[in-house]
């Protein structure tokens, strides 16, 4: 029999590793690049500009990330790319969130104020959107960038880069009911997309989940890689 004092320390041993384990998340720019490796591998240059900070301090945080091993990084031709070593990282980040949104006042009424009553939020759950689409009664728009498109979307979606929006929108379904996804329920992308799409006079509203969010609840994903 395993003495008792033996089992303390290994439980204590469990527990200060899983404390190491929390530090990664401890920091908003972590959590970014977290929500952006959800969505597909990255190199580091590509996460220091989207999270707004240098590549110095970006390869700092991955640098945490990896000692905790969050993420994994290869050599992808003369650059190295950035992912997450299990799908699990991004399913605790997004409940991380649930919990401040639950536990702290100010997170849930900035959510309310800018995020859910600007009056183009959907009200669709995700059984419900799948649904929909499958009944051919909407249509999923996704707005993110081809990388993240490519490494798992909503079956059947619509692709559409933010940045082309404007420039491209006359190739959608004009009288279609365009349901605009991006990275999670707090990315601008779809909020501005969709804005842009209403003032075009398109019949669009935003989905309040992204891809993280619809894997984590085993729903099917398509690929597109070329």
């Amino acid at each position: 029999m395993i003495p008792d004092l033996v089992l303390a320390e290994k439980q204590e041993a469990i527990l200060c590793q899983t404390a190491f384990l929390g530090h990664a998340f401890s920091n908003q720019h972590r959590l970014k690049i977290v929500s952006l490796l959800a969505q597909s591998p990255k190199t580091v240059e590509l996460l220091a500009r989207d999270i707004g900070q240098s590549v110095a301090s970006t390869s700092a945080h991955l640098k945490v990330l990896r000692a905790t091993g969050v993420v994994t990084s290869h050599k992808f031709g003369r650059h190295v790319r950035y992912e997450l070593r299990s799908q699990f990282a991004s399913t605790f980040a997004l409940n991380l969130m649930r919990l401040a949104r639950e536990l702290l006042p100010e997170v849930r009424e900035t959510v309310r104020d800018y995020f859910e009553d600007r009056g183009d939020l959907s009200p669709l759950t995700q059984g419900e959107l799948l649904s929909e689409l499958q009944a051919g009664r909407a249509i999923a728009l996704d707005l993110r960038p081809e990388d993240e498109f490519a490494n798992g979307h909503i079956p059947g979606a619509l692709h559409l880069p933010f940045c082309e929006l404007r420039a491209h929108a006359g190739r959608l379904p004009r009288k279609a009911d365009l349901l605009a996804y991006c990275r999670g329920p707090y990315c601008l992308i779809a909020v501005h997309g969709t804005d842009i799409l209403r003032s075009m006079g398109f019949n669009a509203r935003r989905l309040g989940f992204g891809v993280p969010e619809w894997k984590a609840c085993n729903n099917p994903v398509e690929t597109s890689f070329r």
